[in-house]
């Protein structure tokens, strides 16, 4: 039997939640620190910056951006997986859950 992922993700849009509080605060504050090493990677550039100063401004970049991914990642696993769950909708959370790991970063 062959299940429609698509029907999957709309039985979950009842526990489809935003990020919201001290949660979506963290979100922004850290996309904000990731937006201005960005801009410093920029300007490094620009000026011909020394290329292992460059990557260590990209490594920063990343972490801020893997922090984020946390962040968010755990919002979904206590907002929107557990409640899915508790509320017996455990299939569409599995698939749910299985896309939401494809946003972890795999180590390189």
């Amino acid at each position: 039997m062959s299940i429609n992922p698509n029907r999957r993700s709309q039985e979950l849009e009842t526990h489809h939640k935003a990020l919201e509080g001290e949660r979506k605060i963290d979100v922004v504050n850290r996309l904000k620190t990731a937006r201005g090493h960005i801009d410093h990677i920029l300007e490094m550039v620009a000026d011909d910056a020394y290329v292992l100063d460059l990557l260590r401004q990209v490594a920063a970049v990343r972490g801020a951006l893997d922090a984020t991914t946390r962040v968010a990642l755990r919002h979904y696993f206590e907002r929107v997986f557990a409640e899915a769950v508790r509320d017996g909708g455990i299939e569409p959370a599995a698939d749910d859950l299985m896309t939401a790991l494809t946003f972890l970063r795999q180590v390189d």
